[in-house]
């Protein structure tokens, strides 16, 4: 899956030997050329699969399409679109695809030939989706104006419909379907956008951040388990829900990473995301990201993530045509991790939803439970009977909290 703004880019065709160097759960496959790679699918199995980007004007300027048939062990490398950086790509079967990129680049391919797709605007376009691999098909993007909007196709990509979803002010990212009639649009500010029959009506949905939400992605299991990424001023987000989005996203601990761009949900259980400083999380439960075992030294940024059947083998592409291939899901670094900059959660008994918050607390408790909160100072502020389910404390002073619940304390920053 792809997203997010990419720096300009691209590449020459040539066939290229990787030199493939062993570091436990992931390996290193080096692309041989300084391409920004941005996205990367394997359609069918594990053998047969592609990799989009770019090479910075610098060097020359060119978009890439690299392809592989053996599993990562060599690809074959060629442009596409001109000049314009590829953000991202969906291949149908091993031969028939699509791929999309800056400007409005949006391209099918039919067995090695390119033909364009009119598509209506000109602006960013990030990660194309087939989701249920039929004639239905959606396009994220960042539009050059108009609000928030996503490209949709019912003949297969043969033509586009830009469909408006939300107001003037509003601001898209991308997209990501569960299936051929629901999903998200999600951008700027905490925009996720909801529809059921395919943005044929759509609603506001809650992910408690008022960070940048760049990705949406939905198990291929289950369509009510999804996730999204995004990033702020210091660091980045992930929000889960496991009914669809209905109500509010849930917060996840994970690493402190400056800023996330790929995400890919494989299983009911398994999710990996993947950002900067080479970064791979992979949930340990459904609130809880690792940071998996990447090669020593790695610091590239990670863009694009692929598990095409399963948590077992698995791709990941960024910086410096780095490539990534896991055969073991991905081992996480499981011990003293998980505490970085991000939502607390309770590991039972109650859970904070969404911290830091606004305007009170909002939390989810295993029983009904009394519940205290106090100030930094140790003052009791609030003393109140929770149920069994979601709750709510209303509050407006802003100011650091801790929760408490029986023996069980967590911290809450309120902002206003």
């Amino acid at each position: 899956m792809s997203i997010g703004f990419r720096h300009r880019a691209a590449v020459i065709g040539s066939l290229l030997l990787l030199s493939s160097l062993g570091f436990g759960a992931w390996t290193q496959l080096t692309l041989g050329v300084p391409a920004e790679l941005n996205a990367v699918h394997f359609p069918v199995g594990t053998q047969v699969g592609y990799a989009v980007g770019g090479v910075n004007e610098s060097l020359g300027g060119y978009s890439v399409v690299a392809k592989t048939t053996d599993g990562g062990t060599t690809w074959t490398t060629r442009s596409a679109g001109g000049l314009s950086m590829l953000n991202s790509v969906y291949f149908k079967d091993n031969n028939n695809g699509y791929v999309v990129g800056d400007m409005g680049t949006a391209i099918r391919i039919t067995d090695g030939r390119d033909t364009a797709m009119g598509v209506p605007d000109s602006g960013t376009l990030n990660n194309i989706q087939f989701p249920e691999n039929g004639p239905i098909g959606y396009i994220g993007l960042y539009p050059q104006s108009g609000g928030a909007k996503v490209l949709k196709t019912t003949d297969g990509g043969d033509s586009w419909t830009s469909i408006v979803v939300g107001g003037p002010s509003a601001v898209s990212r991308s997209c990501g379907m569960a299936t051929d009639s629901s999903g998200v649009v999600v951008g700027d500010s905490g925009l996720v956008m909801a529809t059921t029959d395919g943005f044929g009506t759509y609603a506001a949905q809650d992910p408690q951040t008022t960070a940048d939400i760049v990705a949406a992605a939905f198990s291929k299991e289950n369509p009510n388990r999804g996730y999204l990424i995004g990033n702020d001023l210091t660091h980045g987000v992930i929000r889960y829900t496991d009914d669809g989005g209905a109500t509010p996203w849930d917060s996840v601990r994970c690493w402190n990473v400056s800023a996330f761009y790929g995400v890919d949900v494989p299983t009911d259980d398994d999710a990996y995301v993947c950002g900067t400083d080479g970064m791979i999380l992979r949930s340990v439960s459904p609130h809880d990201f690792y940071r998996t075992t990447v090669p020593t030294g790695l610091t590239a940024t990670m863009h694009g993530l692929c598990f095409p059947k399963g948590r077992d083998t698995g791709y990941a592409v960024g910086a410096g045509g780095t490539i990534l291939k896991t055969t073991d899901g991905g081992i996480p670094m499981i011990p003293g991790v998980a505490e970085g900059r991000v939502p607390t959660v309770g590991r039972a008994g109650i859970r904070v939803v969404s911290n830091p918050s606004r305007h009170g607390i909002a939390f989810r408790s295993d029983a009904d439970v009394d519940v205290v909160v106090l100030d930094a100072a140790g003052r009791v502020v609030m003393s109140r009977a929770a149920t069994k389910g979601l709750n709510f404390l209303p509050m407006s002073k802003a100011g650091v909290y801790f929760l408490k619940a029986d023996a069980q304390t967590i911290r809450v920053v309120l902002t206003q």
